[in-house]
């Protein structure tokens, strides 16, 4: 098995209008949900599926009950879990309240020994990304039958998943996205980057 790549154009941050160069980007094929990733660590270890999920979901707890009171916690060779926080921009401290401040993303630092393994065990393989814009990019039309696809699958997609399957970048895709809000296909969730959308309820 292989990880499949295509070359894309890097964006024209300062708009000069020339052409820029090509960076590689990983096509993915999918998302493991968890089910999937569960039954797949069962078969490789034997471990009973039921108590691989139970620990999983203790994990997960455990993991966010840490974060939530402000531990770096680290999993093995898997890497660091931490938290940044976001508020207001000031001067001085006295000008800042505690309601202010609030939770920015919650972030993950793999270790270079596990960076070393992926690497190690990861083949390259050229691809045609099935996504890849052409010209000025994909039709309205085009991006709304991505969108329709993706959330037929999956109860909501991100600005990244949306990038990768027209191909724009990411100021034409959140004007994009915003613009699909207005129309009341889309509904956005969340602030930040923890933003994803979903279908418009009816």
């Amino acid at each position: 098995m292989s990880a499949q790549y295509d070359l894309y154009e890097t964006p024209d941050i300062k708009q000069t209008g020339e052409k820029q160069p090509l960076h590689p980007r990983i096509v993915p094929k999918g998302t493991i949900g968890q089910d999937e990733f569960l039954d797949r660590v069962h078969k490789f270890t034997g471990i009973s599926r039921s108590l691989l999920a139970g620990a999983m979901q203790s994990f997960q707890n455990e993991l966010k009950d840490l974060l939530a009171n402000g531990w770096i916690v680290e999993l093995g060779e898997i890497g660091y879990f931490s938290v940044s926080l976001q508020g207001p921009p000031v001067m001085h401290k006295k000008d800042v309240r505690a309601q202010s401040i609030k939770l920015k993303n919650i972030n993950y630092l793999p270790t270079k020994q596990f960076k070393r393994e992926v690497g190690y065990d990861m083949r390259l393989e050229r691809t045609e990304s099935l996504t890849r814009p052409k010209g000025n990019g994909r039709s309205e039309a085009e991006c709304l039958a991505l969108i329709t696809a993706h959330l037929e699958k999956y109860p909501c997609m991100t600005r990244t998943d949306y990038c990768h399957m027209t191909g724009h970048d990411k100021k034409r895709a959140l004007k994009e996205l915003n613009a699909f809000i207005e129309k009341e296909i889309l509904m956005r969730y969340g602030a930040g980057k923890q933003v994803v959308y979903a279908k418009k309820m009816i």
